[in-house]
């Protein structure tokens, strides 16, 4: 017969989520606008910078050029643009994590406090629950 332990820090926090929210938390992290940003802008960058050292003092524009410029406009756009929406999705996301950690406290006393016929001892989860804090659940 094996033996399950649980090891627990009594100091710590513990959440519960309603399906609404693990479905909120889904999409909400889901988002690859942080990604396309990252990647527009490190492409952007260096070909418009290519773009700029490649631009000669009598004006001529070649493939080589107008293609510097033409993507690291475009890449600096895309940027600005998906940066805005990973900077929504990220405030959307700190609300919902938000709402999750201003749910209501209530205390749990982790204590051994009965026997098992094989002489070991078993824990006993004890939700304290006063008046005041059983007002909130309901």
């Amino acid at each position: 017969m094996s033996t399950n332990f649980l090891r627990y820090n009594p100091v710590r926090e513990d959440y519960t989520l309603t399906p609404d929210e693990l479905t909120a938390l889904q999409h909400a992290s889901g988002d690859i606008s942080k990604d396309v940003c990252l990647v527009a802008f490190s492409l952007g960058v260096p070909c418009l910078i290519n773009g700029i050292a490649g631009t000669k003092t009598p004006f001529v524009l070649d493939v080589a050029l107008f293609l510097n410029y033409l993507f690291g406009v475009i890449g600096i756009f895309l940027a600005i643009i998906f940066g805005f929406q990973w900077r929504r999705s990220s405030s959307h996301l700190a609300g919902i994590i938000e709402g999750i950690k201003n749910k209501p406290k209530y205390p749990i006393d982790l204590s051994v406090s009965t026997i098992n016929a094989t002489g070991a001892a078993t824990p006993t989860v004890v939700m304290n629950m006063t008046e005041e804090n059983h007002k909130d659940v309901t």
